[in-house]
């Protein structure tokens, strides 16, 4: 499979990745308090934009049991970045609580919102609604997700997560559900996945963990599935939302896998190990279609990307490097997607 390399040796470590809807860009966010974004047919840096200030080095040289402390104290950090789906807008969270809105509809990046989304807490991730002008928010401090409606000047709906232990008290992940728009889940601190529905404002699904991620799965016809990643094991489950049931179990030798995605729109699956190897699944199937080694690296981020010729791609971010691969799979026709 053609790979399209690109070492980020010279910046800080990189928090979060996106693809631009209809341009060659990738975006990647940085602790450093930037961001950059690069065009991968070009393989050249088309703009980068710093945030907030430029930590202090010795801030980072810190054992990994500090890791928590580092977390609530990183205010500069960008954790998270997104494109809308029309690609108009690029949205930046930063761990002072803030959202930036920069207008992104040509190379000179121009802020034209600020939005003071949480108080001190960081925003650890962003989803944009396929087709409405929406976007949700979440900290992993705050039990309170934020939707968004940027055409009515950024009018809010909150979602207050109420865990069962009052000890917990954060989200780590928030995404919209493609094939129903009008649903999205979040892995909450507590270790639990919980479908919302943004019309009625209710809770409609719990998934029992501990799950540290969480996807919508590919499915023909009205199965809703989920696939999920558990901190305690090395393989990933395919869960029924309608159930709350395990309907399959994906792993491979033993080996440990430390992310999961599945493609919107193609039935494609992916999982990444922890020594840098992706696997490629055909989500019908639940067939482990072919295994890519790419770097001695963990993944931080990942994203799928649709060129302009119409062919799949995956972008994934790790510590020094981030990869574009070309997804050559019979399933990656995309007359293979149905309704």
């Amino acid at each position: 499979m053609p790979i399209i390399s690109r070492s980020i040796k010279r910046m800080t470590l990189v928090t979060s990745i996106d693809a631009h809807p209809t341009k060659p860009w990738i975006v990647t966010g940085h602790e450093g308090g930037d961001f950059s974004i690069w065009d991968y047919q070009k393989q050249e840096t088309v703009m980068k934009l710093q945030v907030n200030e430029v930590p202090d080095k010795g801030a980072w040289q810190r054992p990994a049991f500090f890791q928590l402390i580092k977390e609530r104290s990183v205010q500069h950090s960008v954790f998270s970045v997104k494109f809308t789906a029309e690609g108009k807008r690029l949205v930046v969270g930063d761990g002072r609580g803030c959202i930036y809105v920069y207008d992104s509809t040509n190379t000179k990046l121009q802020e034209v919102k600020k939005i003071r989304a949480y108080d001190k807490k960081s925003v650890n991730s962003l989803a944009a609604h396929p087709a409405k002008p929406y976007l949700l928010s979440s900290s992993a401090f705050s039990r309170n997700i934020k939707l968004w409606d940027w055409s009515e000047n950024w009018k809010v709906q909150n979602f207050d997560v109420k865990p069962e232990n009052t000890y917990y008290d954060g989200v780590h992940s928030v995404k919209f559900n493609p094939r129903d728009t009008n649903t999205f889940a979040c892995v909450t601190d507590e270790d639990r996945v919980k479908v919302w529905n943004i019309k009625t404002s209710s809770l409609e699904t719990t998934l029992k963990g501990p799950f540290v991620m969480a996807d919508y799965f590919f499915t023909r016809g009205h199965q809703h599935l989920m696939v999920t990643l558990r901190f305690d094991s090395h393989n990933s489950e395919i869960w029924d939302l309608k159930t709350q049931e395990v309907v399959h179990t994906l792993s491979v030798s033993g080996r440990k896998m430390t992310w999961v995605a599945c493609h919107p729109k193609l039935p494609i699956l992916v999982t990444m190990l922890d020594d840098g190897t992706v696997c490629l699944w055909d989500a019908s199937t639940y067939r482990l279609e072919k295994m890519v080694h790419i770097t001695n690296s963990k993944c931080r981020d990942l994203v799928f990307v649709q060129d302009t010729n119409g062919r799949p791609r995956l972008a994934i971010a790790f510590k020094t490097r981030i990869a574009i691969m070309q997804v050559n799979l019979p399933i990656a026709n995309t007359s293979n997607a149905s309704g």
